[in-house]
């Protein structure tokens, strides 16, 4: 927020938006592309119209998508939550095992030199990857090959 006190501008952080990383990019199209193809849910569910699912990872870290004209879509979470919009609300676990994705990143957390960019924090760019290439560029560092994001 930027105001003028006395003449002076001043600039006030109000809050702050933490960046995506590759992996959190790619398990959000991941998500995405699974909900809108194949039903994942273990019991009797029609989504419709403004139903809203939250997938919550950790405490404060998670998505919130939407079912919107047909289809899930990833809402980002700017503006009012809508948490208390909603009728029914109904809780579960989903049980699943490590990706691959998430245990080569892990080997290659523990051989990066410090100070050196981590290729996953993509920081505010547009970046895209697929998983595959990820997981190659990843696999190249931890052997030791230098890598180039910039191709």
């Amino acid at each position: 927020m930027n105001s003028v006190n006395n003449g002076e501008e001043t600039m006030v952080t109000i809050g702050m938006m933490m960046p995506l990383n590759l992996i959190n990019k790619i398990e959000r199209r991941k998500i995405l592309r699974r909900l809108n193809t194949v039903n994942v849910f273990d019991f009797e569910y029609a989504p419709s119209e403004n139903d809203q699912l939250e997938l919550n990872l950790e405490e404060d870290d998670g998505y919130t998508f939407n079912f919107k004209k047909g289809k899930w879509v990833f809402e980002d979470c700017l503006g009012e939550h809508q948490e208390f919009e909603h009728k029914d609300q109904k809780e579960g676990v989903i049980d699943s095992i490590p990706s691959q994705l998430k245990e080569v990143y892990k080997r290659y957390l523990n051989i990066i030199e410090e100070g050196e960019m981590d290729i996953v924090q993509c920081e505010w760019t547009d970046y895209r990857m697929s998983e595959k290439k990820l997981i190659e560029l990843l696999k190249k560092r931890i052997e030791g090959e230098k890598i180039n994001l910039i191709s």
